[in-house]
């Protein structure tokens, strides 16, 4: 078949919705059939056999498209639309596969090209929207569920990240088929790599103190804040603790570096900064605990599969972004708050023997339920539903 694959964001980069995007088209290459990605004007280029990636013009002034939303995805999309529009024309696809809000404009080029749809419902944007703050005007998230509603009842597929995304597909869209396709671990299986351990320790003087590691982006969503004052109550009855943060931009651990002072942990943060994803196994080596403290969302992170196959005791907050994957059986999990959270790691470094049994077993549910493998299968049975019923003579719909 082929295949249109509209990536509203840079691709390739090392990061969550990239890095899924990239996942299904290689399964879908190997397949044998024939993609054209279009993404923004960012990014690494991929050699996939049979796969194009197409990018946008760039406007002048614009050197990158944060995460999250911002004003600079208006003109981006926007150019996305137009150039979508060109290649349908030029090209018989017989699927169009939308990773979030291209969706919305993939619903007419679906109609009008008489073509398949897949959505990649990676997150709910109306939602998004809201806890982000950067839309409030009610009239306007009304317009985005709409658009959402809209794209969710028009595809073959709704390609989800988790049971709470599901259930709002099987709410809103009842004849549409959910494709539930949980992240995977980057790799296979985890690397122990002892010498990287004690590269990082010497690197950031952390000696033989426990480290709490938490790698990702220091967005509010992210719950970064309440680690950070966690850190400062922790530090109150083990002094000798150490909080290891590997991301953010220069001016959020800034940020991040004033709150630490104010919380009484100043000695206990340390701020490694924005690293390549090839270093995160490092960081997790160094972790006697690990740590996602996300506050808001319906999307579990992508490092939280990483985060399990590393068997590392894991701390995360006791909210459905979380608990989709987790429970009590394989995490501490502990109230969005800085006391929840202080009271999690404190349990953690305090029972080392229910660390062990929580980090094994979080190691054995990715391994059952969420291997690199097991996401590949479950795009291949797909796809291979999808393209026999197109041979089958029921076409687009």
């Amino acid at each position: 078949m082929k295949v249109l694959f509209i990536a509203p964001q840079p691709f390739f980069v090392e990061r969550g919705t990239p890095i899924r995007a990239r996942h299904q088209i290689e399964v879908l290459s190997r397949m044998g059939h024939r993609v054209d990605v279009l993404c923004y004007p960012f990014g690494q280029p991929v050699d996939l056999p049979g796969v194009r990636v197409l990018r946008t013009f760039r406007p002048p002034g614009l050197r990158q498209v944060a995460i999250g939303p911002s004003l600079a995805k208006f003109p981006m999309d926007f150019l996305l639309l137009c150039k979508a529009f060109g290649l349908c024309l030029w090209n018989r696809y017989d699927v169009i596969q939308a990773v979030e809000e291209a969706a919305f404009f993939a619903v007419p080029l679906k109609k009008l090209f008489r073509c398949r749809l897949i959505y990649n419902m990676d997150s709910f944007i109306s939602d998004q929207l809201q806890f982000s703050g950067f839309v409030r005007a009610r009239p306007v998230i009304r317009l985005v569920e709409g658009l959402e509603r809209a794209a969710m009842r028009n595809a073959s597929y709704v390609v989800t990240v988790g049971p709470v995304l599901s259930d709002v597909v099987r709410r809103w869209a009842p004849r549409t088929k959910v494709l539930q396709l949980e992240d995977a671990p980057l790799e296979a299986s985890f690397r122990e790599a002892p010498e990287d351990a004690r590269r990082i320790r010497e690197e950031f003087a952390l000696g033989a103190a426990p480290v709490c590691v938490y790698t990702g982006n220091f967005e509010r969503y992210q719950g970064v804040a309440d680690l950070v004052r966690a850190a400062g109550l922790v530090a109150r009855q083990r002094p000798e603790a150490r909080f290891l943060f590997a991301g953010g931009t220069e001016a959020q651990v800034a940020e991040m570096r004033r709150l630490a002072d104010e919380a009484g942990a100043g000695s206990a943060c340390v701020f490694a900064g924005r690293r390549p994803t090839a270093e995160m196994t490092a960081f997790l080596n160094v972790a006697d605990l690990l740590a996602t403290p996300r506050n808001q969302g319906t999307n579990p992170p992508m490092k939280i599969y990483g985060y399990m196959q590393s068997g590392r005791p894991i701390v995360s907050t006791r909210v459905p972004t979380h608990t989709q994957v987790l429970d009590d059986s394989c995490a501490f999990l502990a109230d969005p708050t800085p006391e929840g959270l202080a009271g999690g790691i404190l349990a953690a470094l305090g029972d080392p023997d229910r660390a062990r049994a929580v980090a094994r077993a979080a190691r054995a549910r990715v391994e059952q339920r969420y291997s690199l493998e097991i996401f590949r299968e479950k795009v291949r049975a797909a796809y291979a539903g999808l393209e026999a019923e197109i041979r089958a003579g029921r076409g687009a719909a």
